[in-house]
């Protein structure tokens, strides 16, 4: 009675075993909300022979008829499971008895080796497996009870039963090992669960307790984490990626961990900014710090991990002291890029994403390091890993395209506009360039413009030839885009020339206040007043407003707007009425002046 009181005291410390794995008495309600049972499958009679003899430790024998069928029983009930199955679980039979409740507690008496145990099956367990069971119950930790435990269930035997079910009735009251199949998640965001064992009555019910570690990416702006910002050529980005501990991080011995994150074309990694810490502590040192070279076409990947986050607890002084790692460690990777010249203007922008791979199986971890990292080259994980869903963040950047027409609608090539602004950094201006060839398309007209249209000297009347430059000398158009400006101390100014289309355009732009000023007028047009307008983005919508009604923002997230340039005006030339009329006058003053003599001197006479 003493013994079976022992017994029945061990096996009931055993079951806080299942704080590291599934739930004992009941399934857990998935995240839909609905009931997380699938069906029932019941167990066989645990009388009838196994279809396969569970293998033995030497010397050992199996009783053929009372080991259990591992695969009679009732058809399971085909009530379609709410969720999708990821687990696979398998069944061991350590221990059978007989099964009682005594004041709230499970109570196993008259205990005889099961169909997995590493005894005879049916047969009585040994004083020296007692005693060694007694010894850790109740007086060790859950993983040394769970490494005891599993000295004594041979996991080469046939399970008593396997499949995704999350309920199993019918079993022989016993002690039971639950766990995930090797190899069996569907899932690679899954996570194997820790070996489990139960006191049953002859009814399990299966709920996966296995946490996952998770990634979260941000952009920081001052004191703001966001998803999507805006930025302009050249401007930096700072990042900061947070991943969290799986529930179960104490039942691994070692965890890999390792961030992937991936630039796109428009980012160019900053050297050096990588920095990570552990529990606030700066460990960037301890971490492989891996950084592919710039690609126009893929971008950057960047991965930064350790074999073992474990080890770092055992840092020491003069050393960072980062402590425990638990279920609330995080770990912070920031670093920086800066918005580069091949960006994506508009549209999709530029994105950033991250992902996290880890160890997934606490069953399969190794036995843990005893030294803390010291040689961060590129982890190579021995034990499975599983892989979370990429986090992405976006930057996008605009552009400005000014049409240039006069009053009648005609391009206006070779007006010069400078863009000002506490926005403007490095700009793209696409620019014409002439070059003299024998075989050019283009003419230079005298005014500094090029025409396609050939001159003509057929008669006087159509004779064009004095608006050119050169009537023999013929030009070929090279079209480039060029990078401009520069972030100064408070603005920037860049200058763009309108081209043979009537647009100039001015791309990479992000928010800020800005001026368009005309500083080259074509000759007999008015200069316009400069126009002013602010840019800011809206995160939520991912796009770019004006403040200004004449710098619209189009369906396509880019700035447009139209400047037309008025004919100076026509004024009458001077000398226009000629000279005859003082010689009239002075005539008339010269008569009239011989009249009045005239009549004097006869008044005079008289």
């Amino acid at each position: 009675m003493k013994r079976i009181k022992k017994i029945a005291s061990l096996l009931l410390a055993m079951m806080m075993v299942l704080s590291m794995g599934l739930t004992a008495f009941a399934a857990e309600l998935p995240d839909d909300g609905t009931t997380a049972e699938s069906g029932e499958t019941t167990g066989s009679d645990e009388t009838t022979a196994p279809t396969a003899e569970p293998t033995t430790e030497p010397g050992e024998t199996t009783d053929p008829t009372t080991a259990p069928d591992a695969t009679s029983g009732p058809t399971p009930d085909a009530t379609p499971s709410p969720t999708p199955v990821t687990h696979t679980y398998e069944i061991y039979q350590i221990f059978i008895g007989e099964y009682a409740e005594v004041d709230g507690n499970e109570i196993l008496s008259n205990i005889k080796w099961g169909a997995n145990g590493t005894g005879t099956v049916g047969g009585e367990v040994d004083k020296a497996t007692l005693d060694k069971l007694e010894a850790v119950a109740g007086s060790a930790s859950d993983t040394e009870q769970l490494a005891v435990i599993q000295e004594y269930v041979n996991l080469k035997s046939i399970p008593v039963k396997t499949g995704p079910e999350t309920k199993y009735e019918g079993l022989t009251p016993g002690y039971y090992l639950i766990k995930d199949q090797d190899g069996s998640l569907t899932d690679k965001n899954d996570s194997y669960t820790l070996y489990v064992v139960k006191v049953s009555d002859g009814t399990l019910n299966i709920s996966p307790k296995a946490g996952i570690p998770t990634p979260d990416k941000k952009i920081v702006e001052g004191n703001d984490k966001v998803s999507t910002n805006e930025a302009s050529i050249g401007d930096e980005v700072n990042y900061e990626i947070t991943g969290t501990m799986p529930s179960n991080i104490d039942a691994y011995k070692t965890y890999y961990y390792m961030f992937t994150d991936t630039l796109s074309k428009g980012l160019t990694y900053k050297e050096n900014s990588i920095k990570v810490t552990v529990n606030g502590v700066d460990v960037t040192s301890y971490f492989y710090k891996g950084v592919g070279t710039d690609n126009e076409t893929t971008g950057t990947t960047i991965e930064v991990g350790i074999l073992d986050l474990k080890a770092l607890s055992l840092l020491k002084d003069p050393k960072p002291v980062v402590g425990p790692i638990t279920a609330e460690t995080k770990v912070v990777l920031t670093y920086t890029a800066t918005l580069n010249e091949n960006a994506v203007i508009a549209g999709d922008g530029n994105p950033n994403d991250v992902k996290l791979s880890y160890s997934n199986n606490p069953n399969n971890s190794g036995n843990g390091s005893t030294e803390p990292p010291e040689n961060p080259n590129k982890p190579t994980p021995t034990h499975p890993t599983g892989e979370s869903p990429k986090i992405e963040v976006v930057t996008y950047t605009t552009e400005l395209t000014i049409l240039k027409t006069d009053e009648d609608n005609k391009f206006l090539p070779g007006v010069e506009f400078t863009l000002t602004g506490n926005g403007v950094n490095i700009v793209l201006v696409t620019e014409e360039t002439f070059t003299k060839a024998a075989d050019g398309e283009y003419w230079k007209l005298k005014d500094g413009t090029y025409t396609t249209t050939a001159p003509t000297k057929t008669d006087d009347e159509t004779d064009n030839t004095a608006d050119y430059d050169s009537v023999d000398t013929k030009y070929t158009k090279t079209t480039t885009v060029v990078a401009k400006g520069g972030k100064g101390e408070t603005k920037t100014d860049v200058v763009g020339t309108v081209q043979a289309d009537g647009t100039v355009t001015f791309k990479g732009l992000g928010a800020g206040e800005y001026t368009i000023t005309e500083t080259k007028t074509l000759p007999g047009y008015n200069t316009i007043e400069p126009i002013n307008f602010k840019l800011t983005f809206d995160a939520a919508t991912k796009t770019f407003v004006s403040d200004n009604e004449s710098v619209t923002v189009g369906e396509d997230n880019m700035l447009d707007t139209s400047i037309v340039n008025q004919k100076g005006s026509l004024l009458p030339s001077t000398g226009g009425i000629g000279t005859t009329i003082f010689y009239v006058v002075g005539a008339i003053l010269v008569i009239g002046a011989g009249i009045l003599l005239v009549a004097k001197k006869r008044m005079s006479s008289k």
